[in-house]
This record gives structure tokens, C-alpha cells and sequence, in this order.
């Protein structure tokens, strides 16, 4: 029985601790989780709350048919991956914000991007350059700070011809087919949204993120939120790797992490990290879907290049982590004496695995 199986079959925060010590006692293993740390975030998280604003920004609650907004959020999610160079320089906008704004301007315009049946029919070059005026600050297609665009391009014209083709160019048949289920015998919202190249990540995180954004929505309602996989980009590996949530023995996998050497793959250390945020999820009382709304917009802004512990300020002005968690002031992190890396200069040079990929 596999670990994820296992967790799912235990209700308790306690059986999963106990499976994840088993694992973690296991040989050849080059990183294992810090279970200890992880219960200990889990009470910080515990009393953090997020800002109502959060979850009434305009991607979530822009007036349209729910198709639409499905299409949106799929579409969305297929192409955002690698975004180091997406920037709206005129609105402060990096990666998945300028993503959320295209997207909208798109609806706006009445976009035949959105329409699945139109992408079907269009080249990759087509759509490459169709896309390129909404990922510009001012609309100039030669402004467009989106790359791979060949590759991104293909993704949607993939998604297009699938839901024309098997759903009636609808996004809601597809989601509806699922029953509300995440797993159900390769009928669960996750196993159908494998069909798309987009979203073959084994550790499903654009599925997750799909999946969250229409619950925030309201669009969708699971049934079996025990199968749910917590979202991990990069972003929330650097934080847990700090934090020593998930500490890596391997002394050579240590120095390519410090040193950022590119890495073949990442999924050792993002399958321990899922199960660190299972555990911390458990120990604040915060759903698994919820984690990536206190992690994400911490390692975009607070743990990046510059760390609030050390720096005392943040990457982004004004920092995402303050404009989505409730607090009077930001001077300092949340997580200031019990996250390793603020004591600890060594695991503040850990930096996420780099690796080409386009899974997140």
C-alpha cells in the first residue's frame, strides 16, 4: 500500500505522523521529512488568518457564465509554468498575477482564445501570436514578456481540440463527468485532466491548482477531499527546505541545492514536500487546499533572493504574503525563531531544485 493510500485510509493526524516516520526510517533516502518541524509551523499556521480580500479579487469573482469561467481557470493553469519572465512593469504585476490579468482582459475582449472549438482549428503560431498583446503592459504584441510561447501555445490548442472533441466544448461536461469525485476508478477529476499534456505532472500540481481555484469559485464541490494533493511549485519547496520541514541528507543533493545546479528531477523532494504540508495542514486545522494560500505568497515575497529574517524587507512591494494573511505589521516573519533558516544561515542557502520543467 502506497504512503498516500495509507494516509488516506488513517483519519487521524497521528497515523500519518506514524507512516511518515516509517519512512522516513527507510535507507536510501536523500531527503527525508522534519516531522518535528512541521508540527511546530502547523501551530504558527494555526493562528494565522487569511484577508476576506483574498478570496474577492476579481479571477475569483468576475461576473460571467460559469463556462466561461471555467474555461478561464483551465486555460489559465495549463500555461502558467516557468514564469520567471512575465512582467507587467505599468501594474507591478509578476507571473501569476499578470497571468490572473490577462486572462480577465481576455473575457473582457470576448477572446476567441477562450473558445474551445477556435482553438482547435488555429496553428501553434496562430495562437503565439494572438496571445502575445495580453501578456504586454500596453497591448504592443513585441512587449510580450511571455515566453515559450511554442510550447504554451500547443498546450492550449491540446486542451481545445479535447474539450471539442469529447465534451462538446464544454469545460463543464468534463467537470461534471467526474461526479465530484478527485479519484473514482480513472473517472475522478484527476485522471481526467491526465488526458492533457499540460497536465501529466504525476504529482498533479496544476491539477491541484485547478481544482483549488474552482472551489474558491464555488464551481465545484469534492466529495473525496481526503485524495486531494497539495499544491508545490517552487516556491513552497525553497520555504519548506528553510524552514527544515524537509531536510536533505544527501550531502551531494545539499550542495547542488545551495549552489543551484541544475537537477534532472525534483520529484524526491516534492513528494516530501506534499506530505510535510499534509502534516502541517493537519496540526493547524487549515484544509490541505488552503496551504498554498500561506506558503506560495510567502516564498514569492518574504524568502526569495532577499529573507525578511535577515533583510528585513521583502522581494515584492507590496509583499503578497501581507496582502493575503491578516497582520498589523510585517516587519518580521511570522515564522521568525522557529524556521530553521532564521537561526540558521546554512539552510538560507537552500534554494529550490532547478530543474527544466513545465509542471509548474
Amino acid at each position: 500500500m502506497s504512503l498516500e493510500e495509507r494516509c488516506d485510509k488513517h483519519a487521524t493526524a497521528e497515523k500519518i505522523f506514524e507512516v511518515n516516520e516509517e519512512m522516513n526510517n527507510m535507507g536510501n533516502q536523500r531527503a527525508v521529512l522534519g516531522i518535528d518541524q512541521c508540527k511546530n509551523i502547523g501551530k504558527i499556521v494555526k493562528n494565522l488568518k487569511f484577508r476576506p480580500s483574498f478570496y474577492k479579487r476579481e479571477f475569483i469573482t468576475f461576473d460571467s457564465y460559469d463556462e466561461t469561467k471555467m474555461r478561464v481557470y483551465l486555460y489559465s493553469i495549463a500555461i502558467c509554468h516557468q514564469t520567471h519572465s512575465l512582467i507587467n512593469r505599468k501594474r507591478n504585476l509578476l507571473g501569476w498575477d499578470f497571468m490572473e490579468l490577462a486572462f480577465l482582459n481576455m473575457v473582457k475582449e470576448n477572446s476567441e482564445l477562450l473558445d474551445p472549438s477556435n482553438l482547435a482549428e488555429m496553428s501553434v503560431n496562430e495562437v503565439s501570436e494572438k496571445i502575445k498583446p495580453f501578456f504586454s503592459d500596453d497591448g504592443s504584441p513585441e512587449k510580450c514578456t511571455l515566453d515559450r510561447l511554442g510550447e504554451r501555445s500547443r498546450f492550449l490548442i491540446d486542451v481545445g481540440k479535447t474539450i471539442r472533441d469529447k465534451y462538446e466544448s464544454k469545460v463543464k461536461n468534463l467537470v461534471s463527468s467526474s461526479e465530484g469525485y478527485l479519484l473514482r476508478d480513472g473517472k475522478g477529476l484527476y485522471e481526467i485532466l491526465e488526458q492533457f499534456e499540460a497536465y501529466k505532472d504525476p504529482l498533479r500540481k496544476k491539477s491541484s491548482l485547478f481544482i483549488k481555484i474552482m472551489m474558491d469559485a464555488g464551481l465545484v464541490r469534492v466529495k473525496d477531499p481526503g485524495n486531494f494533493i497539495p499544491v508545490i511549485d517552487y516556491h513552497m519547496q525553497r520555504v519548506l527546505l528553510r524552514m527544515g520541514c524537509v531536510e536533505i541528507v544527501d550531502q551531494d543533493l545539499r550542495n547542488k541545492l545551495k549552489t543551484r545546479e541544475p537537477l534532472g528531477s525534483d520529484e524526491e523532494i516534492r513528494s516530501k514536500c506534499i506530505e510535510a504540508i499534509k502534516i502541517i495542514s493537519d496540526v493547524s486545522g487549515y484544509q490541505a487546499v488552503q496551504m498554498n494560500d500561506f506558503f506560495y505568497p510567502l516564498g514569492r515575497s518574504c524568502c526569495m533572493e532577499k529573507i525578511l529574517c535577515v533583510d528585513r524587507e521583502c522581494n515584492k512591494d507590496p509583499c503578497t504574503f501581507y496582502k493575503v494573511v491578516e497582520m498589523t505589521s510585517h516587519e518580521k516573519c511570522v515564522f521568525e525563531g522557529t524556521c530553521k533558516g532564521s537561526g540558521d544561515a546554512e539552510y538560507r542557502l537552500f534554494w529550490q531544485p532547478v530543474v527544466e520543467t513545465h509542471y509548474y
